[in-house]
C-alpha cells in the first residue's frame, strides 16, 4: 500500500515515510502475530473454526490503540468493515446476523489460552525487536543505561495466591499485582526493555541479573544501572560490577553512612567518600563491594548553604542532615572530583523517567479488570510496545526537525491518532493482511 494513502498530511510533510509505514509503525503487531503463529505458541483450531489467530489479536491490539473495551472495539470494527462490503448480510434463523470480527466473549476466551510464561516469551520477542530496530535507526547506541523500578496495580478480587501481594498504598484494596519494570536510556531516548510479574516471596536479584545477561547477549553494553533503595543489596552491586556496569543508587542511613554525612556538614573532608558495602554478617555467602558515596543536597537546598547554616547555628545538626542525602556508585571518580560528583548525582535524576513512563502507560488505555494474570500481562505488553513506538517516532521526528532547523513535536496523543488511522485504513482496504 502506498504510504500516501495511510499517512496524515501533517506527518507526511516531516519527511519520515520510512518510519511511519506499515512495516515500522506496526512492527510490534506483526512480531506478536508471528510469534503466536509459530509452532511453539500456536493453538489447535477447531475443524470448522471461522476465525484465525490474527482475527482475535487484531481486536486486542485495536482495543489497546483505540483506548476502548474489547466489546466496544469488536462492535466498532465489525460495523466499520460491514459498511465497506457489498451485498446483503447473511442472517441466521434466530435473528442474529453474520459477523466479520469475532465477538468479545470469543476474544477473551482466546486471550485466556496464553499462560503467563508464554506471555513473558512474547513480550521478550517483541521488545527485543523494537530495541534492535531503534539501534538500526541510530536512535540508541550499544552502550545503554538501565533503569529498574517496581510498579503496582491494585487488585480488587478475592484471590489468595503468590501472584497477588499485600499492599497499603492502594485505594480501596489491600491487594495488588507487583511488576518489575526495566527500561534503557541511550542518547536521551527512553525505551522499555522488559517487564516481570513478581510473585510473593520471589527474589528480585535473579530476575535482574537474568535481564542484564539477556541485554548483553543482544550485543548491548552496560553503562549505569539506576535503581531505588528497595534494591539495596551488596550481592546485586557486586554482580552488576562483574558485568562491567556501574550502579547508581541512594544509600540507606546506616550508622557509618550517617557519620560520614555529619562529618561533611561539620566541614571535615570532601563530599565524595569511599565506603565498603557488604552483606549482613550472618549471611551464608558474604559479598563486599567498594563504592563511593556522593553527598548531595535535597531539592531547594545547597550543600554550601546547609553547611553555612549549621556553622552559624541557624539549624541543628539533625536538621542539616535531613536536608542532604548520599548516592552510592561503583564508578571511580574521573577527572576533577567535584565536577564528577555533580554530573553523576545530577544524572541520577534520570531514574524518574521510568516513573513518568509508568504514568504514560496508564494514559494509553484504561486499566483492564481481567482476573487472569496472563491477560493483564498481555495488556501491559501492548502498552509498552505503544510507548516505545511513540518515543522512537518522537525522537526521529525531532532529529529531522533539527536538521531542518524547525522544532518538531510529537505527542503520545498524536502517535495514537496516527496508529488509529493506519490500522483502520489498512483493515478496510486489505482485510486479513498482516504486516
Amino acid at each position: 500500500m502506498p504510504s500516501s494513502n495511510i499517512l496524515p498530511f501533517s506527518v507526511e510533510t516531516f519527511g519520515i515515510k520510512s518510519l511511519l509505514s506499515n512495516h515500522y509503525m506496526l512492527a510490534f503487531f506483526k512480531k506478536f502475530c508471528d510469534a503466536t503463529d509459530s509452532r511453539t505458541w500456536s493453538f489447535k483450531r477447531a475443524r470448522h473454526a471461522r476465525y484465525e489467530d490474527h482475527d482475535f489479536l487484531r481486536v486486542f491490539f485495536f482495543s489497546e490503540i483505540l483506548g476502548r473495551s474489547i466489546h466496544d472495539t469488536s462492535e466498532m470494527l465489525n460495523e466499520h468493515l460491514l459498511k465497506s462490503r457489498k451485498g446483503r448480510r447473511k442472517s441466521f434463523v434466530d435473528g442474529r446476523r453474520r459477523r466479520i470480527i469475532p465477538h468479545q466473549t470469543e476474544v477473551n476466551k482466546y486471550l485466556r489460552k496464553f499462560g503467563l510464561n508464554k506471555a513473558r516469551s512474547l513480550l521478550r520477542i517483541c521488545l527485543d525487536s523494537q530495541l534492535m530496530e531503534a539501534l538500526g535507526f541510530g536512535l540508541i547506541s550499544k552502550k545503554v543505561n538501565v533503569i529498574i523500578d517496581f510498579t503496582e496495580h491494585p487488585y480488587y478480587g478475592q484471590r489468595e495466591d503468590p501472584m497477588i501481594k499485600g499492599t497499603n498504598r492502594q485505594k480501596g484494596t489491600k491487594k495488588m499485582r507487583h511488576y518489575l519494570g526495566f527500561s534503557i536510556l541511550s542518547k536521551n531516548v527512553h525505551l522499555y526493555a522488559g517487564l516481570e510479574h513478581v510473585a510473593n516471596g520471589q527474589s528480585k536479584i535473579p530476575i535482574i541479573l537474568e535481564f542484564l545477561d539477556h541485554l548483553l547477549d543482544l550485543g548491548f553494553e552496560l553503562n549505569y544501572v539506576l535503581m531505588d533503595r528497595e534494591f539495596y543489596r551488596a550481592v546485586l552491586l557486586h554482580e552488576i560490577k562483574a558485568r562491567n556496569g556501574n550502579v547508581l543508587i541512594p544509600t540507606k542511613e546506616y550508622k557509618k553512612v550517617r557519620g560520614m554525612i555529619e562529618a561533611y556538614i561539620k566541614g571535615e573532608g570532601n563530599r565524595v567518600r569511599r565506603y565498603t558495602f557488604s552483606s549482613a554478617t550472618e549471611a551464608k555467602h558474604r559479598f563486599f563491594q567498594h563504592v563511593y558515596l556522593i553527598i548531595k543536597a535535597k531539592r531547594g537546598f545547597t550543600l554550601q548553604g546547609v553547611k553555612r547554616g549549621y556553622r552559624m547555628g541557624r539549624i541543628s545538626l539533625g536538621d542539616a542532615r535531613k536536608r542532604v542525602f548520599a548516592i552510592m556508585t561503583t564508578e571511580k571518580p574521573k577527572g576533577k572530583t567535584s565536577s564528577w560528583a555533580s554530573r553523576t548525582s545530577l544524572f541520577y535524576r534520570r531514574r524518574w523517567l521510568i516513573e513518568t513512563g509508568f504514568s504514560d502507560l496508564n494514559r494509553i488505555n484504561r486499566r483492564w479488570k481481567s482476573n487472569h494474570d496472563s491477560v493483564r500481562y498481555l495488556d501491559m505488553l501492548a502498552r509498552l510496545l505503544l510507548y516505545n513506538s511513540w518515543k522512537m517516532n518522537k525522537n526521529l521526528i525531532h532529529n529531522i526537525g533539527t536538521r531542518e532547523r524547525k522544532r518538531r513535536k510529537w505527542t503520545l496523543v498524536q502517535n495514537q491518532d496516527c496508529l488509529k488511522q493506519l490500522l483502520l485504513t489498512r483493515e478496510k482496504k486489505s482485510r486479513g493482511a498482516i504486516g
